[in-house]
């Protein structure tokens, strides 16, 4: 039985998703932002960073992508990755970290700007600035879906879908903005929409439809 630590349309949303859709066993706790700022949660997340896994032994993973990557290997027969150690296997781990560490890490960059730059010219030159290179890094995934889709890996479902689903709804400076300039990323959220596992879970993090997240960061 899995603990995932969770908060409404955080970095947990795709293992939330990816739970779900695997049928696995898990208890879900519901944590507010303020909640993860506790001091105490760091004994859960060393970084107080959310998604958290909480694993049968006791242990706790962290970080989005390493989780994905566990569950899928720990759950081969729910058959949301290829094959382990296949060569399409490399290549899907290869556009997890991409989307983790350039669409998601770099984007972080915008979403925290006062933590790095003091006066609000250099915030919004910082936003602006990180909206330009994750345009960039979204039509990067926009050509590959155009030219081999209707999925990340081509015709197969996986969890990479989840997980670039996830991120289109934090699209600069919104989701419908992104889709108006991915469409087949726009079409990829909604097939993930209407995946009939995923109905209760997208439900309870408010985006079951376009525009369920709002942040005024981005703006």
């Amino acid at each position: 039985m899995y603990k995932l630590y969770n908060v409404k349309t955080w970095g947990s949303l795709a293992i939330h998703c990816l739970l779900e859709e695997m049928e696995a066993p898990y208890t879900n706790i519901w944590m507010s932002p303020e909640q993860v700022r506790e001091p105490e949660f760091r004994s859960v997340s060393p970084l107080g960073m959310i998604p958290a896994l909480g694993l049968a032994d006791g242990r706790t993973l962290y970080e989005s992508a390493a989780i994905v990557a566990f569950l899928v290997a720990a759950h081969p027969d729910k058959h949301m990755s290829p094959a382990l150690g296949s060569p399409d296997y490399g290549e899907f781990l290869s556009l997890l970290v991409f989307m983790s560490t350039e669409i998601y890490g770099f984007g972080n960059f915008a979403f925290s700007a006062a933590d790095y730059v003091d006066d609000a010219a250099g915030r919004d030159m910082l936003k602006a600035r990180v909206r330009q290179r994750v345009d960039q890094f979204w039509a990067m995934l926009e050509k590959r879906l155009a030219a081999s889709g209707p999925w990340l890996m081509g015709r197969e479902f996986s969890a990479l879908d989840l997980y670039a689903f996830m991120l289109s709804i934090w699209g600069s400076p919104t989701e419908e903005a992104l889709h108006a300039k991915c469409p087949a990323v726009a079409k990829l959220a909604t097939a993930v929409r209407a995946r009939p596992k995923l109905k209760a879970v997208l439900e309870s993090h408010g985006v079951l439809k376009p525009g369920g997240y709002v942040s005024s960061d981005l703006a």
